[in-house]
């Protein structure tokens, strides 16, 4: 870099260098610059200013065109001076005066960035900046100045040497904005704007996604115009659709949400995307990746991002799965206009699925390679995403595809292949499995494949679907089918375990299969076209398979079988009356050989190598049905609920056996006439309990009670869907206000949910909470309140604020009804919290420990480097700033000493807000004075920036208040309080000051709704709703209906608060 221009530069800028050349009054930049330079004009000459500001930035673009000239012939590659240079900070100065004196002045209202958000500049002292005005359509002079710098900077940035990167780190987004100003601004022609819509394409082009991502959404701030805003809008939406996009915008914002954007920015083949990526910044991500452009139709954007998502998809990193799952479940299938079957998403990531695990003849065969990528994509979806009606629309229609690969899997020692498959069918038993669905597998217990192919071993070691052979032999395969019976019985239970079905629905699975078992003809269930062979309900390996299937019910499910006695019922009678009837044919016969076909099928169930000759004779099935029948009769004296043609039949039945004492085992006859005598003692007690509710009632208990159980079950699941499914059951049971749950323990499930990661899930326990509070307010806001005001403190920040959400939701649900001492608990409490008196000790030795970590980690590093750390180089130039002061000002919400955090005071004065809004009579005069008082308190005396979110929420309480007060008159309420004339006058007086000396914009724009709205206010007490349009200009100014909930706040005027958890 030639000394000489650093020199000549040195000259140029030292009037605004060097303060003690600068004259004594404040004067602008401009005007300092030009009075020192020999031979200027007078500076006291408004229309000399315009042509002196063009001469002083046309020179210091020449400066900086000849600095990155001579940079670029010296070393293409030259570093980037060292920062605090003397040389950088005279480039960082040339670049500040042509922002601040060039740009700026050129752009229109609402263009760029708000300067105070701009990295700091480097012009320090008493200079400023002329007030900016409108650019005027037909003054060429601003035209051609915003070319000029355009022109000049444009190929500096491009080149990507010389001051290229001094260039981008402190003006990339100003530079951005002046070539929107000039490509869509309506204020210059067609033709002008033609040439730089290209330089904007272009530079954008030019830089990563996640580079673009930051600087265009900087610049869509709520005063953006609309021009502006619809072609950035248009650009952001197809960032997605750039090579290593999608990975670009989710890596962006996970490092947003964890507080170091740039960390990650370079990771563009194989990163973890998902370590530092919240439930909330995953639904945003997802929000804005599958938005679709305005410029594209639904089909073309998702083809064209499609082969990103499913490179995502496929990654073996599980971090990454889950944000595809996410994007593709949530954002994706679950849309209907994009999801649902038939349209491009479903067409996309569906339908592969389906075409591998069940494809059709022209396409097998179907690689292992293949398949395996269908299973593990499948797997991936229901494992990670938690809706129940998406994972049914997916498991499906593939349901016995996997039950076959699964056991065939099994049967072939496949360990890894089986247990992929249990999970996907696991979780759907558990949230969505239906008894059609169970039915359909009882009844194809064997299957291996349609008639058209079959499960065959893999290349690999894996599994493949192949076409059957054309000559093959049944038999054969039969036999290994046979073989395999105990495993897919097995198997089958398994699966019933994991599905934690209700008595009911195990009832209506057992007595289906043991009609299969008696040769009788079931309902068809669906998908029987999937079938190997036409299912023949008499051939005897069926009536085989289903007495196995019906044993090992018997067996494992027992208890939970009996607890439903018509289904029972409607069960052994015609097991008993089919035995009777076999018996009776035999004995008729007077041939001991001819045994009964049941016990026939027992003996080859139980014992396969028997000779068919030998004289065996099998009540396994008898027996089993009556000690069934002896367990639920006989500890219960209950009525016994069943028709009477059943009942007759079995009786029937029990009388036959009880008499055939020659011919039967004593055991069995004797239980026969023991049951006999049961059956006549409850039939007894029947006939004087019909008038009674009494069975009815305990067996809408006993629903409850299951679904309870199952519900309990379901939460401590490790599957988030699962444990999603819990709630839902859980909230469904509050709803009804089932008598079987204990409030307390309810409340106390609830709000340990609050601490779920899952964001599904923590939301919809803070609504069960709501409708649990409906029905015992007392109860639940007291916990509530207790947990949220912490006072052991053993509760994180992040647990408390979802407390505060779920109290704020719980008033809101409540109502009118939000009066007496839960009003009053609310009122004092949330005071309590909010003010400067909290006393928490715990959490500052925390903090201070924390503290001492860092500090002996950072003293650790300076001894390895022997000396100071050296500083990092902050590419990232501007978000750099910005990230730096967002931890600085979040760091000042915690360090509060012993006081509460700042987040938490805010907090409680939003659920403040929400109690005087929903029901200020039911809260009193006393607590919404108080309230008053202390919100006043909090604007005149916490004043400093990290306070700013708590001044916001203070002003807030003040306009729920005159909401309230509306209301009240609107209703005409009589409260009996209100704002006299004194406490109204000193109300706007403090709001009027603060408007004054406060420095946050937010804070500002919130006081003037309110006091817009105490006048109207005031005015609408005076002379009614008709008159001075006092009601219309409440309206006017009134607020929007949401309401403050934890830190959500939501200003009215201009919308820009940035928090970071």
């Amino acid at each position: 870099m030639e000394d000489h221009i650093l020199s000549e530069a040195e000259r140029f800028l030292a009037p605004i260098l060097v303060k003690a050349s600068r004259p004594a009054q404040t004067k602008s930049i401009i005007e300092c610059m030009t009075s020192e330079q020999p031979g200027s004009p007078p500076t006291n000459d408004s229309r000399q200013y315009p042509h002196q500001r063009r001469t002083v930035i046309n020179k210091a673009l020449h400066l900086l065109s000849s600095l990155h000239d001579a940079s670029r012939k010296d070393s293409p590659r030259l570093e980037q001076p060292a920062a605090g240079s003397k040389s950088q900070k005279l480039i960082d100065t040339l670049i500040d005066l042509v922002v601040l004196e060039g740009i700026y002045p050129c752009l229109s209202p609402g263009v760029g960035v708000p300067m105070e958000r701009r990295v700091k500049s480097a012009l320090k002292g008493d200079l400023v900046t002329r007030p900016l005005s409108q650019p005027n359509p037909e003054n060429l002079q601003d035209r051609e100045l915003i070319a000029t710098i355009v022109d000049r900077l444009y190929p500096i940035v491009l080149s990507r040497q010389g001051l290229a990167s001094s260039v981008e780190a402190r003006m990339l987004v100003d530079l951005i904005a002046a070539v929107a100003e000039a490509a869509f601004s309506p204020n210059f022609t067609a033709e002008f704007r033609q040439k730089y819509l290209s330089y904007f394409d272009s530079l954008l082009d030019s830089k990563p996604a996640i580079d673009v991502l930051p600087l265009l959404t900087s610049l869509l701030h709520p005063s953006c115009p609309d021009w502006l805003r619809s072609p950035v809008s248009s650009y952001l939406s197809l960032l997605p659709l750039r090579p290593y996009g999608l990975r670009q915008i989710i890596d962006f914002i996970a490092g947003s949400t964890s507080g170091d954007a740039q960390q990650h920015a370079d990771q563009h083949h194989n990163p973890s995307l998902g370590s530092n990526l919240t439930s909330d910044a995953l639904a945003r991500a997802s929000r804005l990746l599958t938005s679709i452009p305005s410029t594209m139709t639904a089909d073309d954007y998702f083809s064209a991002l499609a082969p990103q998502l499913l490179d995502l998809w496929d990654d073996p990193n599980p971090d990454n799965q889950r944000i595809a799952s996410y994007i593709i479940g949530n954002g994706t299938l679950c849309k209907r206009k994009i999801g649902s079957p038939g349209t491009i998403g479903w067409r996309l990531f569906a339908e592969p699925i389906f075409e591998s695990l069940h494809p059709r003849v022209d396409r097998c065969p179907v690689p292992e390679k293949m398949l395996k990528l269908a299973i593990d994509r499948l797997a991936i979806l229901v494992q990670f995403h938690r809706n129940p009606g998406l994972t049914k629309r997916l498991v499906v229609p593939v349901l016995l595809p996997l039950w076959g690969l699964q056991c065939y899997a099994l049967e072939h020692l496949r360990a890894g292949w089986a247990d992929d498959i249990h999970r996907i069918l696991n979780t759907y038993m558990k949230i969505s499995v239906t008894d059609s669905q169970l039915l359909l597998l009882s009844d194809h217990l064997l299957w291996n494949g349609p008639p058209l192919w079959t499960f065959m071993p893999g290349d690999s070691g894996g599994i493949e679907i192949r076409q059957r052979a054309t000559e093959v032999d049944h038999s054969e395969i039969m036999a290994r089918l046979i073989q395999s019976i105990d495993i897919r019985v097995g198997q089958y239970s398994r699966l019933l375990r994991a599905a934690f079905l209700t008595d009911d629905q195990l009832s209506v699975v057992f007595t289906h299969v043991c009609k299969r078992w008696l040769n009788e003809s079931p309902t068809p269930s669906e998908n029987d076209r999937l079938d190997v062979m036409e299912s023949d309900p008499r051939d005897p390996v069926e009536s085989l398979i289903s007495a196995k299937l019906a044993q090992r019910l018997l067996e494992e499910f027992k208890d939970q079988i009996s607890s439903s006695l018509l289904g029972i019922f409607q069960l052994i009678g015609p097991i008993l009356s089919a035995f009777v009837t076999e018996h009776q044919r035999t004995t008729e016969r007077g041939a001991r050989t001819a045994l009964p076909r049941l016990r026939m099928l027992d003996a080859i169930a139980s014992h396969p190598t028997r000779d068919n000759d030998e004289d065996y004779e099998s009540t396994g099935p008898v027996s089993s049905a009556l000690s069934l029948l002896s367990a639920v009769l006989a500890p219960s004296d209950n009525p016994l609920d069943i028709g009477e043609s059943i009942l007759q039949s079995i009786q029937i039945s029990l009388e036959y056996i009880a008499q055939a004492s020659s011919s039967l085992d004593s055991s069995i006859t004797m239980s026969a006439s023991n049951i006999l005598v049961l059956l006549q003692l409850r039939s007894d007690i029947s006939k004087y309990s019909k008038s009674t509710m009494k069975p009815h009632v305990n067996d809408l208990h006993a629903d409850d009670r299951n679904e309870h159980r199952t519900a309990l079950i379901h939460l401590s699941d490790d599957l988030a869907p699962v444990r999603a499914q819990g709630v839902s059951t859980l909230t469904n049971l509050i709803l009804k206000s089932s008598p079987i749950l204990n409030i307390p323990s309810t409340g106390i499930l609830l709000l340990s949910l609050l601490q779920d990661e899952d964001e599904y899930i923590y939301l919809s326990a803070i609504k069960a909470l709501g409708y649990l509070a409906s029905n015992h307010p007392k109860t639940v806001v007291q916990m509530l309140v207790e947990r949220y005001a912490d006072s052991s403190e053993d509760t994180t920040l992040d647990v408390r604020i979802r407390v505060g959400e779920a109290l704020n939701k719980t008033i809101e649900h409540l109502g009118e009804l939000f009066m007496g001492t839960v009003a009053s608990l609310v009122g004092e409490r949330m005071i309590a919290v909010a003010s400067r008196r909290g006393d928490r000790p715990k959490t500052l030795q925390k903090r201070e420990r924390a503290k001492r970590k860092v500090d002996k980690a950072r003293k650790e590093a300076e001894e390895a480097w022997d000396g100071e750390i050296p500083a990092e180089v902050d590419d990232n130039g501007e978000d750099g700033e910005m990230n730096a002061h967002i931890a600085r000002v979040v760091e000042g919400w915690a360090d509060t000493g012993r006081e509460e955090d700042i987040r938490i005071r805010t907090s409680a004065l939003s659920i403040l807000g929400t109690a005087i809004e929903t029901n200020v009579a039911g809260v009193g005069a006393t607590i919404t004075s108080t309230a008053v008082d202390f919100v006043l308190a909090i604007l005149k005396l916490e004043k400093s920036n990290d306070r700013a979110i708590l001044r916001r929420a203070a002003v807030m309480v003040i306009m729920s208040l005159i909401k309230a007060l509306d209301a009240a008159d609107e209703r005409g309420l009589q409260l009996g309080f209100g704002f006299a004339d004194e406490n109204l006058a000193e109300v706007i007086t403090v709001l009027k000051y603060v408007e004054i000396t406060d420095t946050d914009e937010v804070v500002i724009g919130h006081i003037r709704a309110v006091i817009e709205s105490l006048e109207a206010w005031r005015k609408k007490s005076i002379f009614g709703p008709q008159g001075a349009r006092g009601h219309q200009e409440m309206k006017t100014f009134a607020l929007d209906e949401t309401r403050l909930a934890g830190l959500a706040m939501r200003p009215v005027v201009r919308p820009m608060i940035e928090e970071v958890d």
